[in-house]
């Protein structure tokens, strides 16, 4: 019986490391390009769109460029294989999630927060 339990133990304790080892590599941390130039590993930068000119998408190959400014001041610009979403352009700040690649950061996704519908009005 103390056989059974003790490899029982071990199971656990090895799945305990797996999911632990798991959820740490699947943490994508908030950074600015230039961190996510040094880490090199894919990152999460939050920016805001400066200008909606510098947006367009490139049917030729299927991807969404554009400009994004990060929280240090920094543009840099952005590649993403797929179309925009759709409520981009109203977007108060983006966050894109990839990895810098030369003088571009390719984008994996795309997610941004628009004004909320709910913000407070006068109360008349």
């Amino acid at each position: 019986m103390k056989r059974n339990a003790i490899l029982i133990m071990v199971i656990v304790a090895a799945f305990g490391v797996f999911a632990a080892t798991a959820f740490k590599h699947s943490l994508t941390p908030y950074v600015t390009f230039s961190e996510a130039e040094a880490r090199g590993s894919t990152v999460q930068v939050s920016g805001v769109f400066p200008d909606e000119e510098t947006a367009y998408f490139d049917a030729a190959d299927g991807t969404f460029n554009f400009s994004l400014v990060d929280k240090d001041g920094r543009s840099m610009h952005v590649e993403y294989v797929g179309t925009p979403p759709n409520n981009f352009d109203q977007a108060e700040s983006v966050v894109i999630v990839g990895k810098v690649q030369g003088a571009t950061f390719k984008a994996e996704k795309i997610l941004v927060k628009c004004p909320s519908k709910y913000q407070g009005g006068s109360d008349n």
